[in-house]
């Protein structure tokens, strides 16, 4: 099987899908929450660094999975191959559910930065209420035809999709470089301080780190990219997701310790966008805020963006080891993109307009879960290949070895016992525990109805060199 549309997606733009599904608004959006949460700004940047140790061993399992079976559908070919069918749609449906939540999450999450810069939107046309968040017809309207913009530009091809990404990633990162410079060349160390900044406690920084897992999240997305990429770029993959792993996270602490160095941190918190408010403050310019509030959708665009490609790519993994109904194989006679994964995926999004904030807190906790389902198994499908499969080529080695490894063990019983632990701070409730029941008991209904007229002889040769390997 070849690409998947278009002539095949570039080293930047790799860094750019990666960088595309990361960064998105937190980096405006959510610094007073962190802050709040952390208990100053010194927990903060212990959380940040402890975050990146958490899922760097996760990190170095993609770099050697993924020119080891650069297959669409990234961690569905993996799992697959080290715990056949089960483990691999497990994994597969995982990975879909949390792209497919995030997409659906950053769609509301635009709509509210919209809210935000036209006040009228969220006010005119309530069509009714749901948890005392108003629905208003123009941002149903505005949800929806945003998710079908994303849509065209992804049945367009993986080209088109990666240079959508290019052009978010150049507007974020240089956005924040400015902002940054200017914060920087203001800060003030006695107001970092103040507020007991520089009082240090552990529990402030462990209780940010659980939600931090989650936001920097989507490096992943790198994995799924390098099927469609170009011969030079998808031998340097796995540089490119670690690329995305540090760049994004210290961008991230970086704009929070700004903030921190510019305002007291406890004024930060209840504020919708604390970065943009140090930068008025410091310009005299009131446009600066309308100007960051519109990168930040930017970036939602981006995420949007990335986190579609990936879960359409994941189902369409899933339907070529007929793992569901090679139904979903099917390619646009046009642009040669998996149509009917595109549209399948995409279809979740309908319902969000109508739902409002309601459900909000309790999708972005079961997408928690599934992105550490996917790492998890992912890491775990690595270690088992290399005794299982031990002639498959590995050009590039998990870096650290049994370090790595152990660490990696390590990891995932914290992030593990984090979300499912009833006295652990990521705690799922009785809700999201319904929730996630419901959608597994959706992804067995998809199994169920699985091709099962492919062998398991044939599925071995499309993952380790039959005729469909690229």
């Amino acid at each position: 099987m070849g690409k998947t549309g278009g002539k095949g997606i570039s080293y930047f733009g790799l860094v750019a899908m990666g960088i595309g599904c990361m960064l998105g608004t937190s980096w405006l959006l959510l610094t007073g929450t962190w802050l709040e949460t952390a208990g100053g700004p010194l927990n903060l940047v212990v959380a940040f660094a402890l975050c990146i140790i958490i899922e760097l061993p996760f990190a170095f399992a993609y770099m050697e999975a993924i020119p080891m079976l650069p297959l669409p559908g990234g961690e569905v070919v993996y799992s697959y191959a080290a715990f056949g069918s089960r483990g691999g749609f497990a994994v597969g449906w995982a990975g879909i559910l949390m792209n497919t939540i995030v997409f659906c999450w950053v769609d509301l999450a635009a709509v509210s930065l919209l809210d935000e810069l036209f006040p009228a939107l969220g006010r005119t046309a309530v069509l009714y209420e749901l948890g005392d968040f108003p629905v208003t017809l123009p941002n149903v309207a505005i949800q929806l035809a945003l998710a079908g913009a994303i849509l065209w530009v992804q049945l367009r091809g993986a080209n088109v999709c990666a240079s959508l990404a290019k052009l978010a990633t150049v507007v974020l990162l240089i956005m924040c470089a400015v902002g940054l410079a200017v914060c920087f060349t203001h800060f003030d160390p006695a107001v970092y301080a103040s507020d007991g900044g520089l009082d240090f406690d552990f529990a402030g920084s462990a209780s940010l780190l659980s939600l931090l897992v989650f936001s920097v999240a989507g490096w992943e997305t790198v994995s799924k990219a390098a099927a469609d990429a170009s011969g030079p770029a998808a031998r340097k993959a796995g540089a490119a997701l670690i690329t995305c792993l540090f760049l994004v996270t210290g961008i991230l602490c970086l704009v929070s310790t700004a903030v921190a160095g510019c305002m007291p941190w406890r004024e930060a918190v209840g504020r919708t966008a604390p970065f943009a408010d140090v930068l008025v403050s410091i310009t005299g310019v009131p446009a600066v805020r309308v100007l960051f509030l519109a990168t930040a959708f930017v970036g939602a665009v981006g995420v949007m963006n990335s986190t579609l490609y990936s879960s359409a790519r994941m189902l369409y993994g899933l339907s070529r080891f007929a793992l569901v109904s090679r139904a979903f194989s099917a390619l646009h006679p046009k642009y040669g993109t998996p149509a009917r994964c595109i549209w399948f995926t995409a279809a979740f999004v309908v319902l969000t307009p109508f739902t409002g904030r309601l459900f909000f807190l309790p999708f972005i906790n079961i997408a928690s879960l599934a992105t550490i389902v996917m790492w998890i198994m992912s890491l775990a499908a690595v270690l088992r290949l290399r005794r299982a499969r031990p002639d498959l080529r590995r050009p590039v080695r998990m870096p650290g070895g049994r370090v790595t490894a152990v660490l990696g063990v390590a990891a995932s019983v914290f992030l593990a016992g984090n979300i499912l632990l009833p006295f652990s701070p990521g705690a799922l409730d009785g809700l999201e525990y319904a929730l996630a029941a419901a959608l597994a008991a959706l992804g067995g209904l998809l199994y169920g109805f699985r091709d099962r007229t492919l062998s398991d002889e044939a599925r071995e040769a499309l993952i380790f060199g039959g005729p469909e390997r690229r």
